[in-house]
């Protein structure tokens, strides 16, 4: 049976991407598209297989390696040889019972903690149905998030997270970060919840959270965000929540709800009358009364028209 993967169009707009060399975007989509890819986009990488099927030497391997985790577009657990792209659930929809049946499967397969947590939390975030709702005991930690959670966090925000100052371990060949307190999750991250819905997070982007934090709360902007996701819409569809919200001087969660019920309440009443299902058809009546001749008329004008119809109807004859 044969297996696709989907690569979006976007991928080729992406301002980072068309900054790498021809390699790193060969290695890239090499990572999306081989055989051991999976549903839920973490696998056991290869790196005879990647050699041999890229003519690429072990080194230039472990380079790309290296670059796409600085980059925040993928996490590499060295001892198992285990990968997960960031962003994989994202563009890879697991709306599908079927396909979410697929993912609960390969979850049991996955060795590594952090990935298979971070595997169901996006599947919870965008909603899809999978039953899987924690990891399995016998998961192993590797004792480092700054892959998943912190990828690019900005320096400015990291009270936020709390997170400890990252360090490179050379044993491993990625970043290590001290393990994230429970309460500094996505959900109250919008720095985070970002990453995870739309990528990894430039200056610009995050400049604007930090306006709209300030505006309107880092709930009210979470939330945006994760309706956002859920549509799977961009950033841009998110913003243009927040500004409907700040246009209503919406900063809480208890008014955004509030604000969702008069939404809906407006929807059944502006519903048209119906007639059997059917809408009711409304035609403009002309003012007949307006085009009768008046007891005014002028009589020359009168017989003048009766003329021109008797000679009418002598000539029809």
């Amino acid at each position: 049976m044969a297996i696709y993967r989907q690569i979006h169009t976007t991928f080729w707009k992406d301002r980072r991407v068309g900054e790498w060399d021809k390699d790193q975007k060969l290695f890239y989509l090499y990572l999306l598209t081989n055989d051991y890819t999976t549903q839920c986009g973490v696998y056991e990488f290869n790196r005879r297989y990647a050699e041999f099927e890229l003519g690429m030497n072990r080194e230039q391997v472990d380079s790309h390696i290296k670059f796409l985790v600085s980059e925040g577009r993928i996490v590499f657990n060295e001892k198992p040889e285990e990968l997960m792209i960031v962003n994989w659930l994202k563009y890879n929809s697991a709306r599908s019972p079927k396909v979410a049946a697929v993912i609960d499967k390969e979850l049991r397969e996955i060795k590594t903690l952090e990935f298979e947590s971070e595997v169901i939390k996006k599947c919870q975030l965008l909603e899809y149905p999978i039953k899987t709702a924690k990891p399995k005991k016998d998961s192993i930690s590797i004792g480092y998030g700054y892959g998943i959670d912190t990828i690019s966090q900005p320096a400015q925000h990291q009270h936020i997270t709390n997170t400890e100052p990252a360090t490179a371990s050379a044993e491993q060949g990625v970043p290590v970060a001290q393990p994230e307190p429970a309460a500094a999750t996505a959900d109250l991250n919008p720095y985070l919840l970002y990453q995870q819905s739309f990528g990894v997070m430039n200056p610009v982007a995050s400049e604007d959270i930090e306006h709209w934090v300030n505006d309107l709360g880092v709930e009210v902007v979470c939330e945006a965000m994760k309706r956002a996701a859920f549509e799977q819409k961009s950033y841009r569809y998110a913003q243009g929540i927040m500004k409907s919200w700040a246009k209503r001087n919406i900063t809480s969660m208890e008014e955004v709800a509030a604000d969702d019920v008069r939404h809906e309440n407006n929807k059944h009443q502006q519903k048209p009358q119906s007639n059997y299902g059917k809408p009711y058809k409304t035609e403009t009546v002309p003012d007949w009364n307006a085009l009768a001749p008046t007891e005014s008329a002028d009589p020359a004008l009168e017989a003048e028209l009766d003329r021109k119809m008797a000679e009418f109807l002598k000539d029809d004859e």
